[in-house]
């Protein structure tokens, strides 16, 4: 890209850099946002670079300033705060609606609306999180029609395929058997039945027993 494109792109990159790179707890000087556009090869003086600020807080974009010696500048508000984020994505990857694969690729997405250090937090919360459900996860086996078996992998930890017929196929994994794991088995139906273990195909009956007491 020529300096004069990149002239032109100035703006949306000084975006994206005080997006990423800041937040409540990080921020930039002039001098190190003329470092960061430096490495992409964007010159820019501080005068310049005080007016494409002052057109980014016109356009909307909450930048908040620090007037010191330095001054330092930050975003400030955002369209998700960093609890938000992490109730969203703790949603995300309960959900019953959603993979596990395609769950792990919508939160890598939510993690993109806030800054790279919350981004990290995000993961590493998620990560913690994992490790805890991780001791409650518990055995359980299922018989479902052959359609079935991709979703039932997807969804199962450690998910495989123990027998299979012409017509149906019985899966072994591991699960956090909570409300969250008996909606999405009763909503597969009579496609799908939980063979074992005995005590969770006791929780699950009650679960349906509850669901269907709603509609009597």
């Amino acid at each position: 890209m020529s300096k004069k494109a990149n002239q032109k792109a100035k703006l949306l990159y000084l975006q994206q850099i005080l997006l990423e790179e800041t937040d409540e707890k990080h921020m930039l000087t002039v001098q190190q946002l003329i470092e960061k556009l430096a490495e992409l090869e964007i010159p820019a003086e501080r005068k310049s670079l005080y007016d494409d600020i002052a057109t980014l807080q016109a356009f909307g974009l909450d930048i908040i300033a620090t007037r010191s010696r330095a001054n330092i500048y930050r975003i400030g508000r955002r369209l998700f705060t960093l609890p938000e984020l992490q109730l969203v994505a703790e949603s995300v990857l309960k959900s019953a609606a959603v993979g596990k694969s395609k769950a792990q690729k919508l939160v890598e997405k939510l993690a993109c609306l806030g800054s790279r250090y919350q981004a990290e937090a995000l993961r590493a919360s998620l990560k913690a999180q994992k490790y805890e459900e991780a001791e409650l996860l518990c055995p359980v086996e299922l018989r479902c029609s052959n359609e079935l078996v991709p979703a039932v992998l997807e969804y199962l930890a450690e998910g495989k395929v123990k027998k299979s017929k012409e017509a149906a196929s019985v899966i072994e994994g591991t699960v956090v058997a909570d409300q969250a794991f008996y909606s999405w088995l009763f909503g597969l139906g009579s496609k799908a039945k939980l063979t074992g273990p005995a005590n969770v195909k006791k929780d699950f009956v009650k679960y349906c027993k509850k669901v269907l007491n709603q509609y009597k």
